[in-house]
């Protein structure tokens, strides 16, 4: 099975209103959203996940958490990332935060431990909420990120972390909540 380990992320009104706000405004590009049910700030994608591989870093996850108390990070802006000069994926920036960084290097660590390759890329936490297949104005894109710029958007308190299945399906990824560890500091 595909899995991956994230913090769930509960929309609230002020990131809604943008949410919507850019898929009116976007509506004619070709873009996938994330449903906001689905949102959520990926710690470690882990990909294919023997059962046994599942069991154990369900004890590993039980383990750090352990080590955590609940810490909260802001959500401002929107941003995206390019690839081959294309706008590919429309996100959220999350404020920088020490206690993220740290949780999600423990996180790393641990899973290269189990035998799973190290990510080939920093940390770099965002929240998506769409992939971009196509856009048709790019110049209308950049001025409406740029709308958006220094706009505070939720501040997110995590007090667990939640290991996900990720199911393909022709209509979009499924997640399934394989567990859910709070912290217990």
């Amino acid at each position: 099975m595909r899995t991956f380990i994230a913090i769930k992320i509960n929309p609230e009104k002020q990131l809604l209103k943008v949410y919507y706000e850019l898929k009116k405004s976007l509506g004619n590009e070709l873009i996938s959203w994330v449903s906001p049910d689905n949102l959520h700030l990926t710690l470690r994608f882990l990909g294919e996940t023997s059962v046994q591989q599942v069991e154990e870093i369900s004890r590993l996850l039980d383990n750090i958490c352990t080590k955590y108390h609940p810490f909260q990070f802001k959500l401002k802006e929107a941003g995206f990332f390019k690839s081959k000069n294309q706008p590919r994926v429309l996100f959220f920036v999350i404020e920088k935060c020490l206690m993220l960084n740290q949780l999600a290097a423990e996180i790393e660590e641990k899973a290269v431990t189990l035998g799973f390759s190290s990510e080939e890329r920093l940390f770099n936490p965002h929240l998506t909420i769409g992939r971009i297949k196509y856009l048709q104005n790019n110049m209308a894109f950049y001025s409406l990120i740029n709308k958006y710029q220094g706009t505070e958007l939720q501040t997110v308190t995590v007090s667990e972390i939640v290991f996900y299945q990720s199911i393909l399906t022709s209509a979009g990824s499924i997640y399934k909540t394989i567990k859910s560890i709070r912290f217990s500091n």
